[in-house]
């Protein structure tokens, strides 16, 4: 992406010096997350290549263009999200050049709706949620992760590398759980940013997060910090990573191999330790207000969806009969 182009989204005084210009367009370009930039480059790349090949101009985009070009995405069997990410790179780019944007429109705007209405007839509003990996599975996971798997080639594993996987696997999942990590947070953690307290307890510090560029210091109960001490060595480099994956996807994998393992079944990702952590503290009566803070989630929705069944046990209902949670 063309950084110095962003400076059109603010009108420009012809006696600005070039370096403030500079300056502008640099600030302007770091008001989003680089992973946000690629997303929308990708994403206006396949529309400007959709237009060309129906004859039709990307830039400026006619409404009933960009219209058409969501509703053909729509019906090729992309979600949701996938195509709001598409209107907001179409949006982001017409900004950028200092046009108005055509996902404004009216017509744009119907064209949606009327997607997602077509999505909620054929169940494609429902949401699939990981599923939460909660105290009873990290247990399941504790008692079976060191126990030897057989490779995809016949091969046995063997007793030392499936303790030291096994250590691996537990301290990941209770360490996401207790400080309710995000899987990305959780590959960038480095030995620099756990402190350990003398109590047994330790607190983690994410530098900057899928919501905020603003540090988060979070805490580490004491059976998770044992975890994270089988793993830590004798003497840790502060910049080396604590679990020793650079991608979240590879967090990912790790949950679900574990879990499949452990005879848990299917579902399970790097998002499960965070939901079931929700929702654990759901059942034990934190309020919504307080798991958000813990996720450090800015809306109430996302938490509030995943602790739903939770809220349900804690209802007026629920206490008239005394039932256990």
């Amino acid at each position: 992406m063309d950084d110095n182009a962003t400076v059109a989204l603010i009108p420009i005084e012809d006696h600005l010096a070039a370096c403030h210009l500079e300056a502008v367009a640099a600030a302007v370009a770091e008001s989003q997350r680089p992973s946000t930039r690629k997303a929308y480059t990708a994403a206006w790349k396949r529309f400007e290549a959709w237009a060309r090949r129906e004859g039709v101009r990307s830039l400026p985009a006619q409404p009933l263009t960009v219209a058409a070009y969501l509703v053909h995405r729509d019906a090729v069997g992309l979600s949701l999200a996938s195509l709001a990410m598409d209107r907001k790179a179409i949006s982001f780019f017409h900004r950028r050049a200092g046009i108005p944007t055509p996902t404004a429109s009216q017509g744009v705007k119907m064209a949606i709706a009327g997607v997602r209405n077509r999505a909620a007839e054929r169940g494609g509003l429902v949401r699939r949620q990981a599923r939460g990996l909660r105290e009873a599975e990290l247990k399941a996971i504790t008692d079976t992760a060191h126990i030897p798997r057989v490779y995809p080639s016949g091969r046995l594993e063997t007793l030392d590398t499936a303790r030291a996987r096994g250590a691996l696997d537990i301290s990941i999942v209770s360490v996401m759980r207790d400080a309710l990590l995000r899987r990305q947070e959780a590959a960038a953690l480095r030995w620099a940013d756990v402190k350990f307290h003398p109590g047994g307890s330790s607190r983690v510090t994410v530098r900057r997060s899928k919501t905020s560029n603003r540090p988060a210091v979070l805490y580490v109960g004491v059976r998770a910090t044992a975890a994270l001490n089988r793993i830590r060595p004798d003497s840790p480099i502060p910049g080396a990573r604590v679990f020793g994956v650079r991608r979240g996807r590879t967090i990912s994998t790790r949950i679900a191999a574990v879990c499949r393992e452990a005879g848990l079944g299917e579902g399970f990702s790097g998002h499960s330790p965070r939901v079931g952590m929700a929702q654990d503290l759901a059942a034990h009566g934190a309020g919504l207000v307080a798991i958000m803070n813990a996720g450090r989630w800015k809306s109430e929705r996302m938490p509030a969806y995943y602790s739903r069944g939770q809220g349900a046990a804690q209802g007026a209902v629920a206490r008239y009969y005394g039932e256990e949670r």
